[in-house]
């Protein structure tokens, strides 16, 4: 695990300037019927997206609030990511897309019947928003209205 004096001066200083956002209210909604039954869908912070889609905006000094919605059928070949950061191997998703978009393992669970459906659709957002007010007051809430709308009971989250 790398420590604070192994980053770059402008990473560490960074790091010791961020300022969290804390909420007084965790929303959390108990699952009301068994897993093996429930629609699952993904959410990830990894700003990923399918080639055809707009990349994310790194040029927005707050960071791109938006989001992309990715189908259920997409092939791992169609996936690509907006992140250009030094600090953040690629690896792991040029081998393994599943790594930080696990919707094969998600198949896979509901091919076994350990969940009961894989969502139609799933979302991604790109991590590093330092502005996320747009994301607390816009895009979440309209990615949990899509979600509500199409029966979806459960979410994973994959922080990036």
């Amino acid at each position: 695990m790398p420590r604070l004096e192994d980053l770059d001066a402008e990473s560490r200083q960074f790091i010791l300037n961020y300022q969290c956002s804390v909420g007084d209210h965790v929303p959390c909604v108990p699952l009301g019927k068994p897993l093996a039954r429930a629609r699952v869908a993904l959410i990830t912070s990894a700003g990923i997206h399918r080639r055809s889609d707009r990349p994310f905006d790194l040029s927005l000094p707050g960071g791109d609030p938006t989001y992309r919605v990715i189908p259920r059928d997409v092939a791992p070949a169609e996936l690509t990511l907006s992140i250009i950061s030094a600090n953040w191997d690629r690896t792991g998703f040029a081998l393994d897309v599943n790594v930080v978009f696990p919707f094969e393992r998600l198949r896979e669970l509901a091919a076994e019947g350990i969940v009961g459906e894989v969502a139609e659709e799933h979302y991604a957002f790109m991590g590093s928003i330092f502005d996320i007010e747009p994301v607390v007051r816009q895009s979440a809430p309209a990615v949990a209205r899509q979600l509500r709308a199409a029966g979806v009971d459960a979410v994973v989250l994959v922080p990036v």
